[in-house]
């Protein structure tokens, strides 16, 4: 059982994990409580984001006493779409939400991998990120929660764009080892819902794209020009961080 506090209310929620699933649901029955069923790949930093987000709705439905279920999203498209004439990227589950809730220990995906956050409030006049081999967030002692949530949030988003440059240029690398083609060079953007996209002949990446291993960023980005899964011997092992995670780095 999980709790999430809410100015002077407590919800307490389960979560039920459900591999094949694609969207995510809130769920108030009378025996059970809250529940949230979500896809594998989800974190529990990921599902208090969207208790946040529902809080009020959750919160509603409890003191109204009758069972009710949030309508679920839209289940997502394939995670990598044959190749078109305008060569669209392949569709994400979810974008990362916008404000998120964040707690000492809570992980985060970077390359394919989890690191821990450790938060720790000191005598400084501004916030700062680091890493090693962790998520070092250093915030002022005096910032209330809101104020260390949503500056988290903004300090995560300004670390993983940060390296978004030199890493797709790293996959970009290996890709032109694999095809003659291949660009000279790739950017990144906020894309939302996208894993990428091409822009005025120059190949788009979403910067969230730096939750997935290299070598899926690299099958994304061979997907963009050519035939990625004629590319690549091992292009279902690559493609397969798509169909079970979706973009929500926090």
């Amino acid at each position: 059982m999980y709790t999430y506090q809410t100015g002077n209310q407590t919800i307490d929620y389960k979560i039920e994990v459900v591999p094949n699933r694609t969207d995510i649901t809130v769920q108030i029955c009378d025996k059970e409580g809250v529940k949230v069923i979500i896809p594998r790949g989800l974190n529990e930093n990921n599902v208090r984001s969207i208790i946040a987000r529902k809080a009020t709705w959750i919160l509603k439905q409890l003191n109204g006493s009758q069972p009710a279920e949030e309508k679920p999203a839209a289940p997502k498209k394939e995670a990598v779409k044959k190749e078109t004439a305008k060569k669209e990227a392949p569709k994400a589950a979810a974008s990362a939400a916008k404000t998120g809730s964040f707690e000492e220990g809570d992980k985060f995906p970077y390359l394919g991998r989890q690191y821990r956050l450790n938060i720790v409030r000191g005598d400084v006049a501004k916030a700062e990120m680091t890493f090693r081999a962790k998520f070092i967030a250093t915030v002022p002692q005096s910032w209330n929660e809101q104020k260390t949530n949503e500056g988290i949030g903004q300090l995560l988003t300004e670390w993983y764009q940060g390296r978004a440059g030199e890493k797709f240029q790293e996959a970009l690398k290996s890709v032109k080892k694999a095809a003659d083609n291949a660009p000279e060079s790739v950017k990144w953007d906020e894309l939302g819902e996208e894993y990428a996209t091409t822009q005025d002949n120059t190949i788009v990446l979403n910067w969230r794209l730096l939750t997935a291993p290299l070598a899926t960023i690299e099958y994304v980005i061979a997907s963009q020009f050519t035939n990625a899964d004629e590319l690549f011997e091992d292009a279902a092992e690559r493609k397969q961080w798509l169909s079970d995670n979706t973009l929500n780095a926090f």
